[in-house]
């Protein structure tokens, strides 16, 4: 038995039943809207994949505002059987004109087919692919709103871009005069597929009829997956050349091959409209053949002939003929491969009779993506029904969006609250980085890190001038200013050895101390014993300029003391250096001399005269060797005496 009342909707008439579900004509008992409530029919109650699909449905319709989509209204659930309401169009579809013998001009359909256009960019702008894009399913208003002159209707089986849960793999889901290859071939889709639908449309809606029909629907199928479609200029004169190649082009096999979107094809149709000639108005509507009612997404009463009709209630309440095993409300399917999970569901096929209808699997919709935001109502007393209360479950579009738009405004609230806070606190950052910065340093802190430069292998004492020359300033009482006084002289002595290591060419310039000091570091590559002995020579002539004072504001190049402080520096460094030399040349020495003695020793006792003569030779090479290096070191003289005197005495033995 049909319902008479779900939620606030009083129902009055059913208009159209299909497969899964059906649709009636409402009335919202709070504001008197009439509306089209469509709902899942009773034996798909506790069906699990039917409720997953008309849950789908509503899923796709929210998602969908645009003046040429059948606007979703509401949804709900009463008593275990969800339904939703969506705007009642009074009017007529085109698969009711085309059957009733309308055809339609190429300027009509370029018209036309920019409204559908629209519809598909906002449909798959939302990541939305119908799939069941076809005549019975586009509907024409009897009274249009603005540029709504068409709406498209019926999301049963539409999928989201990406989405796998909606059809099994290999499934065939879809009308077979109005399918694309691809989908044909149970294959993974995108929206070309409504590209490709939208090119059989516009075929049909000028020939009267698409290309690939009548016969079974599997023969259908395999000419619309293996046969090239007849050009419509060889079906209808006086098609401008431009408009038969985009139909070619959205009817190509390969999905490539056709336009890249729904906006590409708009923006070709405008072009075709303006270049064959001024271009048109949208075409209003034409007048229904007789009263009648369409609704969305209900291809009911629309598969109708005018041999066999039930009733569906007309706009002036008399009664239209209608046949309801022809109603095509859940987008008929084509299902004839594998792996679905759901239970079959029968489906009519268009042009078939009750007797001869072919049943196949129905697809599936997936789970919906979000949780609805619902309300409990209690339904008015109706003298028609028992009078025990029911509780319902009940949410308008409108009060979804309400939702939403809150949640926004919260949101954005939240946002705001924490874009302050951070600005908040990044200005509090800023400021205590500039008060860091502006504020003078503590002469503990300036001491902290003029130690940690100086005590850092790595960094460079030059950097901590600046700080060095501040703590002097303004902390000269400080105990540890004589600390810091020290690390100010060691800059400048590295300032003077760094000037002391360039080349100079102007030897006047110099002071006598600089002279002496460059001529005393330029004997250290030869001899570290002889820089340490021209460096104490100089600390021995120049004792007395230790103690004078230099001018307040001298350079340090121009300051004696410091540069015998340089001298000192370098005793420092170059002492070890001396005294290895010292050791090495010492027992370098000695080792010549023995070496000496024993060629002595075998030349004496040597029987070959020549052979004597080479050992005397190499004997005295050596000795002439240790005079003439080690002759000017004083520290292996008793070796150089010791070798002069063999020298000498060249039968003498050490």
């Amino acid at each position: 038995m049909p319902p008479t009342q779900l939620g606030p909707y009083s129902i009055s008439t059913l208009l159209g039943r299909g497969g899964m579900g059906a649709v009636y004509e409402a009335v919202d008992r709070s504001t008197g809207r009439t509306v089209a409530v469509k709902t899942l029919v009773t034996h798909f109650g506790d069906d699990s994949a039917g409720r997953k699909r008309f849950a789908g449905e509503i899923e796709t319709l929210k998602s969908l505002r645009h003046p040429c989509i059948v606007e979703l209204l509401a949804f709900g659930e009463e008593d275990g059987q969800p339904y939703f309401a969506m705007e009642l169009v009074r009017g007529r579809s085109l698969e009711q004109l085309l059957r009733a013998g309308r055809t339609y001009t190429w300027r009509e359909t370029v018209d036309v087919a920019l409204a559908i256009t629209r519809a598909l960019k906002s449909a798959h702008d939302h990541g939305v692919v119908h799939r069941d894009l076809k005549p019975a399913n586009l509907l024409f208003p009897d009274e249009p709103s603005g540029d709504a002159t068409v709406k498209l209707a019926d999301f049963g089986i539409a999928r989201l871009f990406g989405s796998t849960g909606h059809t099994m793999s290999g499934m065939i889901v879809g009308t077979a005069e109005y399918m694309a290859p691809e989908q044909a071939a149970g294959t993974a889709v995108d929206h070309r597929v409504d590209l490709y639908a939208l090119g059989l449309v516009m075929f049909a809606m000028l020939s009267g009829r698409p290309p690939f029909h009548g016969g079974q629907a599997t023969d259908v199928i395999k000419r619309q997956r293996n046969e090239p479609p007849p050009r419509i200029a060889s079906r209808v004169a006086d098609i401008p050349q431009e408009l038969d190649d985009l139909i070619d082009r959205l009817l190509a096999k390969d999905p490539t091959k056709r336009p890249a979107s729904a906006l590409a094809v708009g923006r070709q149709l405008a072009v075709i409209a303006t270049t064959a000639g001024v271009a048109a108005p949208p075409t209003t509507a034409p007048p229904p053949l007789d009263p009648g009612v369409t609704l969305g997404p209900a291809s009911a009463a629309t598969d109708c002939d005018e041999s066999r009709r039930g009733t569906v209630a007309g706009t002036d309440g008399s009664a239209a003929p209608q046949r309801p095993d022809r109603l095509d409300l859940e987008a008929p399917t084509r299902d004839f491969t594998r792996g679905d999970t759901a239970p079959p569901a029968a489906a009519i096929i268009p042009g078939s009779s009750s007797a001869d209808a072919q049943t196949m699997p129905m697809p599936t919709r997936p789970e919906p993506r979000t949780a609805l935001p619902q309300r409990v109502t209690e339904p008015a007393p109706d003298a028609s029904r028992a009078t025990a209360s029911r509780a319902t479950r009940f949410t308008t579009v409108e009060e979804l969006e309400r939702v939403s738009r809150a949640e926004a405004a919260a949101e954005e609230h939240r946002d705001l609250v924490i874009r302050i806070v951070a600005a908040a606190g990044l200005f509090a950052l800023v400021a205590a980085a500039a008060y860091a910065l502006l504020r003078p340093p503590t002469a503990d802190e300036l001491h902290a890190r003029i130690t940690a430069i100086a005590n850092d292998p790595q960094a460079d004492i030059r950097d901590a001038r600046p700080l060095i020359d501040q703590f002097l300033e303004e902390h000269t009482a400080d105990a540890r200013a004589a600390d810091i006084r020290e690390h100010d002289r060691r800059l400048d002595l590295d300032t003077l050895e760094k000037r002391a290591r360039r080349r100079r060419d102007d030897d006047r310039a110099m002071m006598p101390l600089e002279r002496e000091y460059r001529a005393a570091m330029a004997r250290e590559a030869e001899s570290p014993l002889a820089c340490v002995a021209a460096l104490e020579a100089i600390l021995a002539l120049h004792a007395d300029e230790a103690i004078a004072t230099p001018a307040a504001d001298a350079a340090p190049e121009a300051q004696p003391a410091l540069w015998l402080d340089l001298v000192r520096r370098q005793l420092e460094r170059l002492g070890p250096l001396a005294a290895r030399e010292r050791e090495q040349d010492t027992a370098q020495a000695a080792e010549t001399l023995a070496e000496a003695a024993s060629l002595a020793a075998e030349a004496a006792t040597a029987t070959d005269d020549a052979a004597r003569a080479a050992l005397l030779e190499r004997r005295r090479l050596l000795l002439s060797g240790i005079v003439e290096i080690y002759g000017p070191r004083s520290h292996v003289a008793a070796a150089v005496a010791e070798a002069r005197r063999l020298l000498a005495h060249p039968e003498a033995t050490p």
